[in-house]
Order: structure tokens, then C-alpha cells, then sequence
């Protein structure tokens, strides 16, 4: 064995050793200190975190509810006596779409209508359970009121209704409106708490049930039915603290609380000991492959920032730094990899030079900077007036190159003339250069008996005759 291969094994057993012996230590002393610091720390931070979220979650429908009782029209609309059908709709409608918001609905008190984004869906009524929550809100003193019902005309959807009284303009109700939330996105919120913090979380109401809880929570119905939770119910409702240690069928859990007042409900924010044990394993893990890994992951960027260079070095070569076009190189390999198809009669091909006239005055009178302005301007011209299978490139200076594919001599020479009337119409250019700019274009199509520079010399004398000619116009050749 020779003398390198041997240093090279002492110094990778040296590492790995070390780094084994090291990884074990501290995953010891990390199953200690992370149990200490989620007790003491992490976990009433993220009950906090959570409930901040929660809050803002409910802040924008809250606060779009509150807008839609002082709207002006809405109040109007009410106290005009709820004539125009079409513009109710059309505002629920609007606030639904704008804030996307599951349902907007508006009660008039006057006529006990039930207005929604459909139109007029109900009539409220005292005889019917289903509206109980109408006359109850009515007479409580609060302006709004947060809460979670099932709705018939909305799919038997549980949804969180935020409710807001509407006042006329001497304080008086007039009817209710506000947003309702579909709990389905109550849910999928929950079960990003679990993704970001590892936490479950779920909401469990004055009676004991647990109303809101993610999928994949192994918990359901009332706490006073499931174990560890039933010994500790009490003291949670009384509030005496908001931390608390028990056991499950599934292991021993960490537990906090908290009462959120303005939804009835206690916030429990729990997680198994398992879950950051867990974690702690992959850690060790991780920490072992890292000593074989890191050759493999140094090679593996290096040869990743080769070919980012490699890619920036083809971009260049292939593109006109200043307008992004293909530069005339490109369109060259692209025109003869055209010019081969068209000699087996796959296509058509027609090639147009474009020359900005008196492009030397624009760029004496205004400078170069205002010069490539223009120059960009009319490549973002030419972009928008051609199709994606044509070719388009910066011939050089202020001249450009499009090849069209299967375009008739006809449609190529409207084209010509549309980009001639494009540019010099183009307000943005006149802004630039406070005139109007124009181009000269030469056209021709490719005939069996030509060549790629054969065409490309006969277009170019057409261009000389249309510069010729007085400019701003299409020569044939």
C-alpha cells in the first residue's frame, strides 16, 4: 500500500472517529438540553407564534366585514328599499372576488332578506332554527360577532361567519352583512403549523370538543373520552396555568393552551416527545454521512459553477448583449440549419434586413445612451410583430435580421410594412426621441437556384434601394 493512500486512510478514520465520538456526545447532551429548552422556551414562543398567526389569519375577513358595514352604498341600498337586485349582487360579488373570501351575504332587517353573491336566497326567519343566529346577534350589544355554523344554502359547509351589524346614519340597524371562511381553509392552516413548527395543533371548545383540528391529528371528540387530556381538563378551563406534561396511548406529550376569547375556544398547541427525539436521530445520522459526503458535494459544486460559467459563456456567444436578440452568429447557424430543411423542401424561406434611418443623427444629437434606448425599443417592436417560429437577431449596429418561415411573398411584404408603420407610430419612441423614428426594410425570398449569402446580398441591394428611394419603406428584391 503506498504512503499517500495510507495518509489519506488515517486522516479520514482520524475524522470519522472523532466525528462519530463527537456526534454521539452531543446527541446525548442535545436530548437534554432541546427536552429543558422546548419545555421552558420554544414551545410557550411558538404557542405565541401560532396565536399571533391565528390573529392575523382572522384580521383581514374581520376587518372587510367592518368595511362592508360602513360602506356608503351598501347603507343606501338598504334604506332605498333594496330595489336594484343587480347592484347588490354585484357588490358581494366583487368583495368575494377581490379579498377572495369563501361568501359575503348582507340581511336586511327591514324585510329579513338574506342577500348572497347568487342573488336573494333566503328569508329569515325566528320560527327557523336555521336563523336563530340573526336574531341572537341582533340583540346582543356587540357590533360583531365571530362564530362557527353550518349553512344550508352554502352546501351544509361548516364555515366561520364573521357577523357585522349595519347602522344608518342616525345609529340605528338596518341588517347584517359580513364574510364567511370555509373551515377547509382553517385546516389546511393548522396543518402547516405541523409542517413549520412540529407542533399539533387544535381547538377545543367550552365543552370539552374539539372543533378545529388538522387531518392527521390521532385525536377526535370530546378531551373528557381521551387519555391524559380527561386529568388535566380542568385545570386547563380554570386557567390555572398553561403548561402541562401527560400521558397518551401514542407517548408522553408537552403541552400549552391558550384562551382566545373572541372565538370561545382554548388554542392547544401540543407535541410528542417523540416527534424532537426523533429529530435529534436524523441529526446523528446526518452528522455521521457528513465526513463521506463532503467530497462527493465539493465535486458536485464545482462541476454545478462550471457549467453555469459554461452556459453564461454560450449566452454570450449566442446573444446581443444590449436588445437579448440572437446575435448574427446565432441567426447564421440558425439560417443554415433552415437553408438545409428548405433544399429537402420542408419550408419557405423569406429574409428581411431592417435599417433604422439616420440612426447616426440620434445618436450625435442625443447621445449613445438615448441610441441604445432606441435600439431596445425597436427590438421589443420587432419581438411583438413576429411569430415564435421566426428568427430574429441583431444584424449589427442598427441593423436587423428576421428570417420568416412559410410566410407567402404577400403576407411577408405586409408584414414588412406593418413593422415599418409599428415603429414609426411607436409612441414610446417618439417620447424617446420627441420625433418619429422610421426604417427602411429589404425583402426577398429564398429561390432554388440561391444561395444563404446569395439571398443575403440580394436582400441587402434591396435595402440600398429602399434607403435610396427616400427611406421609411419595403424594396423587394
Amino acid at each position: 500500500m503506498r504512503l499517500k493512500t495510507k495518509v489519506v486512510l488515517i486522516i479520514a478514520g482520524l475524522l470519522l472517529g472523532v466525528s462519530i465520538t463527537g456526534s454521539i456526545i452531543n446527541y446525548l447532551k442535545n436530548v437534554r438540553d432541546t427536552q429543558a429548552q422546548l419545555q421552558n422556551t420554544s414551545l410557550p414562543l411558538s404557542v405565541d407564534n401560532i396565536y399571533t398567526e391565528i390573529q392575523q389569519r382572522m384580521i383581514e375577513p374581520l376587518l372587510v366585514s367592518s368595511l362592508m358595514s360602513h360602506d356608503t352604498f351598501l347603507r343606501d341600498w338598504l334604506l332605498e328599499g333594496e330595489t336594484d337586485m343587480n347592484g347588490i349582487v354585484r357588490y358581494l360579488t366583487e368583495i368575494q372576488q377581490k379579498y377572495d373570501i369563501f361568501t359575503t351575504f348582507l340581511v336586511s332587517d327591514k324585510t329579513k332578506n338574506y342577500y348572497h353573491a347568487r342573488g336573494l336566497i333566503d328569508v329569515v326567519n325566528k320560527e327557523n332554527s336555521a336563523d336563530a343566529w340573526y336574531f341572537r346577534f341582533m340583540a346582543q350589544p356587540e357590533p360583531y360577532e365571530i362564530n362557527l355554523d353550518y349553512n344550508a344554502n352554502l352546501s351544509d359547509s361548516l364555515i366561520m361567519f364573521i357577523n357585522y351589524k349595519v347602522m344608518n346614519y342616525k345609529n340605528e340597524i338596518i341588517g347584517a352583512t359580513g364574510v364567511g371562511v370555509k373551515i377547509m381553509n382553517i385546516e389546511t392552516m393548522l396543518n402547516s403549523f405541523k409542517t413549520k413548527y412540529k407542533y399539533d395543533v387544535y381547538f377545543v371548545s367550552e365543552k370539552g370538543e374539539i372543533t378545529l383540528f388538522a387531518k392527521g391529528l390521532n385525536k377526535r371528540g370530546n378531551i373528557d373520552t381521551i387519555e391524559g387530556l380527561k386529568e388535566i381538563k380542568e385545570s386547563v378551563f380554570k386557567g390555572e396555568k398553561s403548561q402541562f406534561e401527560y400521558k397518551g396511548k401514542e407517548g408522553e406529550y408537552l403541552l400549552n393552551t391558550k384562551y382566545i376569547e373572541k372565538l370561545k375556544l382554548h388554542l392547544f398547541v401540543e407535541i410528542n416527545k417523540k416527534e424532537y427525539i426523533g429529530d435529534l436521530k436524523k441529526t446523528f445520522y446526518v452528522n455521521l454521512s457528513i465526513s463521506l459526503l463532503v467530497t462527493l458535494l465539493v465535486t458536485l459544486i464545482i462541476i454545478y459553477t462550471i457549467n453555469i460559467y459554461q452556459n453564461q459563456l454560450v449566452q454570450l456567444a449566442n446573444e446581443d448583449a444590449l436588445t437579448g436578440l440572437a446575435n448574427r452568429r446565432k441567426f447564421n447557424e440558425q439560417f443554415e440549419k433552415r437553408y438545409k430543411l428548405y433544399k429537402k423542401g420542408v419550408n419557405r424561406l423569406t429574409l428581411l434586413l431592417i435599417d433604422i434611418d439616420d440612426f447616426k443623427e440620434v445618436n450625435d444629437t442625443f447621445g449613445h445612451l438615448v441610441g441604445d434606448d432606441t435600439l431596445m425599443r425597436v427590438a421589443e417592436i420587432l419581438r411583438t410583430e413576429l411569430r415564435v417560429s421566426d428568427i430574429i437577431a441583431r444584424w449589427g449596429g442598427e441593423e436587423f435580421a428576421l428570417l420568416l418561415v412559410d410566410v407567402p411573398s404577400q403576407n411577408a411584404l405586409e408584414i414588412a410594412q406593418k413593422i415599418c408603420h409599428a415603429i414609426r407610430e411607436d409612441a414610446l419612441l417618439q417620447e424617446i426621441l420627441q420625433q418619429k423614428l422610421t426604417v427602411s426594410i429589404g425583402l426577398g425570398e429564398l429561390t432554388s437556384l440561391e444561395s444563404q449569402d446569395g439571398l443575403v446580398h440580394k436582400v441587402d441591394q434591396a435595402l440600398y434601394e429602399a434607403k435610396k428611394a427616400g427611406k421609411d419603406q419595403v424594396i423587394v428584391a
